[in-house]
């Protein structure tokens, strides 16, 4: 009887989610861990995920920091050093549909959208530095909630540098360094290098680990 019960956790472990995406976004500062949450959101974790698969995120910058409310990215990306202008707008997908569902609790993350349109978010995303569910769960339809961060040090690292007014979408720009009295230049910039998708582990090797896991707590 023993032996037919462990079966049967066996064959319906992998069953249980270890569907979540997770992601490694490298930055300037360090390593961002991310988890997706594929089965709550998943039309915005496709899109999401169609922007990393083509490189749009690669050398996109962190371009909006707001103290104890969100950090903002996935918008603009460092141009080529012959360019005049630091950075440009990356090229977005058609808009995703709103699944809103989730709170905008500290160390989630979810996408930015137009004013007065749920159903508007395309390529730019945030990660809630506080508690915003009171403001972010209803307004505008609810913003989607479609992942969260594993460890937050690097997040810290970014929301601790100094933040310059550019105007325009760059208001809040954070930066590496900044003296007022001194133009600002690419190495400046806080940037994501690249955006990896973690592979899965096998659902086979997941199954004899959680059945190894059991025999040794019947022992």
């Amino acid at each position: 009887m023993k032996v037919l019960n462990l079966a049967l956790v066996g064959l319906s472990f992998p069953a249980v989610s270890f569907a979540q995406t997770q992601i490694i976004i490298d930055t300037s500062l360090g390593d961002i861990p991310i988890t997706l949450f594929d089965s709550a959101a998943p039309a915005t974790v496709a899109n999401f995920l169609g922007y990393v698969e083509r490189g749009d995120y690669d050398n996109v910058i962190f371009h909006r920091l707001v103290s104890g409310f969100v950090l903002q990215t996935g918008g603009f990306e460092v141009t080529d050093p012959s360019e005049a202008l630091l950075v440009e707008a990356i090229q977005t997908a058609p808009p995703v549909v709103n699944e809103p569902g989730i709170s905008n609790l500290r160390g989630t993350i979810a996408t930015a959208k137009l004013g007065g349109d749920p159903d508007s978010a395309t390529s730019q995303w945030f990660v809630n530095l506080g508690d915003n569910s009171a403001n972010l769960d209803a307004q505008n339809g609810g913003f989607t909630v479609f992942g969260e961060v594993t460890d937050f040090t690097v997040v810290d690292e970014i929301t601790n540098r100094p933040v310059g007014n550019f105007g325009g979408a760059f208001t809040d720009l954070p930066l590496l360094e900044f003296d007022p009295n001194v133009a600002v230049v690419r190495e400046d910039l806080i940037v994501i290098n690249s955006v990896t998708v973690v592979p899965e582990p096998s659902t086979g090797l997941l199954a004899s680990v959680a059945l190894l896991g059991l025999l040794r707590r019947k022992r």
